[in-house]
């Protein structure tokens, strides 16, 4: 039965209430941050009842003097501060003698400890205080008391706010949970000091996350993890371990209360959060997976004689996969039904409703963003870049946005296969095995899209040959990218480019180059993604139709070039001029960039490129309207005055 709202003994309580609250300039918050203010604000958004608090710091605690036995077996107290101690413990003998062992004068202070009073106590401490400093003693657990000191400042206020023991709470829970408040409840996670596990705030979560109402949330607030990562990682395991909604506990580092207060509320603020967080993704779940099913029966209602119509004619000719058009069919079957589902869904409303609310708390920085930066940008990257590897596994067709890398090779023509290096060697997918040097430079293509589309003859129904990329290069130091386009007419900014930094950069449309199409055909259709084909290639799996006929042409261009360069015999001639027939016979002449060799050993053309990703929509259009504004603007006569001197 509730009969308190402080259920704590008056020692406990009187040493808890009596802890100084470190002020704002001592916790070193911002100064426009306010966290108590801050922690009010989030726990009346969500509509918090109650707090309470389980530790055994609020256990009754017999004081044995272990701790300030501890603090005199350092043997740092003078002659004269021993004399004082004798003074307040009667009938003691060694405490006088200067001369007699440390370890006899511990044995003496331990046997008379229990029968001194409060006051003779705190005096003794004092004496110890006066020599070693206040860290010098103090009260079992009191690496808690400053955390318990804290919390209360924090959240004690207007609602009610309750401190419980393990004993104390496992008394009443069954009372707690049935009065239906909307509840916080806060554990530590070791309680051996109340004769329990160091687990066992770990096991009452457990028991928790089936037993308590909807409305209640739960942390567990702990010395064991570090502010920083170490929340997440321990949270991670815990949620493993609980087989429960995890989404209803969180883990907090006591660290953030008894060092500093500013990072508390923003953890409160996801333990509040985070089931309405959980809500969200499972109404988006339940919305897609609903919708598929219903697109998927749509599309499978589609009569023979119109679905044979929208999987030929122009897509046919284009070269568009069947398979590709039914997906996109099925996408605009989804595509207002899924918002619908979601806007129906008041569950949905609710929880965002709770989203948008408590994100307008203000709060400080965070003091370790790193990886939630790392983890936003990779997802983000995502909207931004298909990956390499989904582009070559399935042999996607050349598209604008295409993005590839362009490296030099080490051994050039006029010396490459002579008797001395002898023939290449090749890796376990077909490739040439070749040195490279120098960095990796990354182009972007920026082809008009429908130049690009190869027809169901193989071919491009402008014979285009060469097709022109600019360079992507990063920023000028101290400008970071954060957003897509920029305000210049000649560059694209791109955000998010590199995967491991998430640095971003920008796309250079004054610096045009043209390579040959052969190249990046080449990138399409090889197993690695590089511009690389043998005359005696075979046909790889996953190519489209109008590809496979792209492949045989190429396939035969390859096999008649590596005849001619044979015939010429150009590794004989002096000089570099195996360099500059390569380079004509290869379409490498028009850029400074591209390279390409020619192995006759193999039958194979090598181009120093490969594909690494695509620039996804709407992005890769906004590019190319960007590309079309510089192409078409306006050239004036410059003004007869000199600005500088206006």
């Amino acid at each position: 039965m509730l009969m308190h709202e402080e259920s704590v003994t008056s020692d406990a309580a009187t040493r808890a209430g009596s802890t100084r609250v470190p002020a704002q300039a001592d916790i070193n918050v911002p100064p426009a941050f306010d966290a108590k203010a801050a922690s009010a604000e989030l726990l009346e958004l969500a509509a918090v009842e109650r707090v309470i608090c389980v530790d055994d710091w609020y256990a009754a605690k017999e004081d044995d003097g272990e701790n300030v036995l501890a603090a005199l077996a350092e043997g740092a107290l003078l002659a004269s501060d021993w004399e004082e101690i004798a003074k307040v413990i009667p009938g003691v003998a060694l405490l006088k003698d200067p001369s007699a062992p440390l370890e006899l004068l511990l044995d003496e202070v331990r046997d008379r400890w229990a029968s001194l009073d409060e006051r003779g106590r705190e005096s003794i401490r004092q004496i110890v205080d006066d020599r070693l400093g206040p860290e010098g003693v103090g009260l079992p657990g009191e690496e808690d008391e400053p955390a318990a000191a804290c919390l209360r400042e924090l959240l004690a206020g207007s609602r009610e706010f309750l401190t419980r023991s393990l004993s104390d709470w496992r008394r009443q829970r069954a009372a707690l949970l049935a009065d239906g408040k909307s509840t916080l409840i806060l554990f530590d996670r070791d309680f051996s000091r109340e004769g329990a596990s160091e687990n066992a705030g770990e096991e009452e979560i457990s028991g928790l996350l089936h037993d308590a109402p909807e409305n209640w949330r739960i942390g567990l607030l702990t010395h064991t993890v570090s502010p920083d990562d170490a929340e997440v990682e321990a949270w991670k395991a815990l949620s493993q371990q609980f087989e429960a909604d995890s989404s209803r506990f969180l883990v907090i580092a006591k660290g953030r209360l008894s060092v500093s207060a500013d990072g508390f509320p923003r953890m409160l603020k996801l333990t509040l959060l985070a089931p309405a967080l959980e809500r969200l993704q499972g109404g988006l779940a339940e919305a897609v997976n609903g919708t598929w099913a219903e697109a998927i029966d749509k599309v499978g209602r589609i009569d023979p004689y119109t679905l044979e119509a929208a999987l030929n004619g122009d897509r046919l000719t284009d070269g568009t996969w069947g398979p590709e058009t039914l997906l996109r069919i099925a996408t605009a079957f989804t595509q207002d039904s899924v918002r619908a589902k979601l806007r129906a869904d008041r569950t949905v409303h609710v929880s965002s409703e709770l989203v948008t609310s408590l994100s307008r708390v203000k709060m400080p920085s965070a003091s370790n963003p790193d990886r939630v930066r790392q983890e936003l940008a990779e997802i983000e990257r995502l909207e931004y870049f298909e990956s390499a590897d989904h582009l070559t596994e399935l042999h996607f067709p050349l598209e604008v946005g295409d993005v590839f890398a362009f490296q030099k090779f080490t051994d050039k023509p006029h010396k490459f296969e002579q008797q001395r290096l002898g023939s290449p060697a090749v890796s376990d997918n077909g490739s040439l095995v070749l040195r490279r040097s120098g960095d990796e430079h990354y182009m972007i293509l920026l082809a008009q899209p429908c130049d690009l589309a190869v027809r169901s003859d193989g071919r491009r129904g402008n014979d285009l040959e060469f097709v022109r990329l600019a360079p992507l290069k990063s920023p000028v130091k101290g400008r970071v990218i954060t957003h897509p386009g920029g305000g210049v007419a000649t560059s694209f900014d791109l955000p998010f480019f590199f995967e491991e930094s998430g640095a971003g950069v920008e796309v250079k449309l004054s610096q045009q180059h043209y390579v040959p199409l052969t190249a990046l055909d080449m990138c399409v259709l090889s197993a690695t993604g590089e511009g690389f084909m043998l005359a005696a290639q075979e046909m790889p799996d996953h190519v489209l139709p109008n590809w496979q006929e792209r492949f045989n042409h190429l396939r035969a261009w390859v096999a008649k070039q590596v005849a001619a360069y044979r015939a010429m015999e150009p590794h004989k001639m002096s000089g570099k001029a195996a360099d500059q027939i390569t380079a004509a016979m290869t379409g490498t002449v028009a850029s400074n960039r591209l390279e390409a060799l020619i192995s006759l050993s193999h039958s194979a053309i090598t181009y120093g490129v490969r594909r690494v990703g695509r620039l996804r929509e709407p992005y890769r259009s906004a590019l190319l309207s960007r590309m079309a504004q510089r192409d078409s603007r306006d050239a004036f006569d410059p003004s007869l005055i000199d600005k500088t001197k206006a």
